[in-house]
């Protein structure tokens, strides 16, 4: 048995407690400083057992049992109690592929009768899926079902660890019920649930959180890195300010925002959505792309940095560009901006969704497109180099 407590509430300390609650070690007392100590070095230790893998942005992936991966528009972390990594995404449950006339050609869901089109279902799933090394893949299932939520349409979910309270902490999309979603997005806003198990089931503790803008729409968030008190950051897009991101700082319980008391203000251009929020070696990175409502086309990834999540913030470059002289080429990765994946290794994954990719044109098929991102440390800040387009690629992990 091993009796510890931890002093600090920095999350470092909480994540350590927590790890080693979690962990078989040698029997005996022990302090809280040696016990995390012995975690750290067995992490150590397993994770220099490096293994090779491929990743692949051309094949469809499949879980464990040969099934087909129905996660989208989420995102992914290392969770150190259940000791896999956990990808939360949306599950589009096997509509079919739809095009319309009327623009956005990609989107015509908003258009129909609430809950009913593809991309706009009110069944449509928060799926998780674990894996030890990126790339195999097991399906856990539905962590926000239908019958314990809000009727409402739902999506871009994106999934935190608490330490403090010892709960996972889900932010999602939420579409009240309207004549049509189109008719909903003035009133759209983000939902907060919790559980105190990756798996859930999540239980709503915000139905609508206060952001500084209304009519919410894409966002991320991240816990700071470098705060000691763990604060955490959203940033998003609204209908209300025309598409342009902010960021704003999150209450301590991470339950809300705190809306125009702590805010960056309007940062990109408007029309853009979408937003990535990372840090590295002290550097944040915010990255987002044009309005694209499912768009096959993909929509760039333009890039700003700061010294802090609230700024100053600088434009950099759109690291996915279009191609030819004024612009209107084709880019040559067609994805919108998703998540970037913080590896074992050191390495920076973007992750971008590949609208109507699926070969059997079910939207819970769309493929997702994964690159290592390459940074530029003779600047400062340091900059991201620009992406391409590659089938696959190779990581130890």
């Amino acid at each position: 048995h091993i009796t510890f407590s931890c002093r600090s509430r920095r999350p470092a300390c909480l994540l350590c407690t927590r790890a080693v609650a979690s962990s078989s070690l040698p029997s005996g007392n022990m302090t809280m400083t040696t016990a995390c100590r012995f975690v750290f070095m067995l992490g150590l230790v397993s994770r220099s057992l490096t293994a090779k893998v491929t990743v692949s942005n051309v094949e469809p992936r499949t879980d464990v049992n040969g099934q087909l991966m129905d996660i989208h528009d989420g995102n992914v972390f290392w969770d150190a109690a259940e000791g896999s990594w956990l990808w939360y995404g949306m599950g589009y449950t096997n509509c079919t592929l739809e095009t319309g006339v009327i623009p956005p050609r990609d989107c015509p869901g908003i258009y129909r009768k609430f809950g009913e089109g593809c991309g706009f279902r009110a069944d449509h799933q928060v799926n998780l899926y674990s894996s030890p090394d990126l790339v195999t893949w097991t399906y856990l299932g539905d962590v926000y079902p239908q019958g314990g939520r809000p009727e409402g349409i739902y999506f871009r979910p994106k999934v935190l660890y608490n330490p403090k309270a010892e709960e996972y902490v889900l932010w999602i999309n939420y579409l009240p019920p309207a004549f049509n979603p189109l008719k909903s997005y003035p009133d759209a806003t983000f939902a907060v649930a919790t559980s105190k198990t990756a798996a859930g089931p999540f239980e709503v503790v915000t139905p609508s959180v206060s952001i500084a803008n209304p009519g919410g729409g894409d966002f991320t968030v991240m816990v700071d890195p470098n705060s000691d008190e763990g604060t955490a950051y959203l940033a998003y897009d609204a209908w209300s300010n025309s598409h342009s991101v902010v960021i704003e700082q999150l209450t301590d319980d991470w339950h809300n925002s705190l809306g125009n008391v702590s805010t960056t203000g309007s940062l990109s251009e408007e029309k853009n959505e979408a937003p990535i929020l990372f840090e590295r070696k002290g550097t944040y990175y915010l990255l987002y792309g044009h309005t694209c409502c499912f768009c096959r086309q993909g929509s760039g990834a333009i890039v700003m940095t700061a010294p802090h999540p609230l700024g100053p913030w600088t434009l950099a470059d759109d690291i996915n560009p279009p191609s030819g002289l004024l612009g209107y080429g084709e880019r040559a990765i067609k994805a919108q901006c998703n998540f970037v994946i913080q590896a074992s290794n050191g390495q920076y994954l973007y992750t971008g969704d590949l609208w109507a990719t699926a070969a059997d044109k079910l939207k819970s098929h769309d493929l997702q497109y994964w690159y290592p991102l390459e940074f530029d440390d003779s600047t400062e800040p340091p900059t991201i180099q620009q992406m391409g387009w590659v089938d696959s690629f190779e990581m130890d992990v």
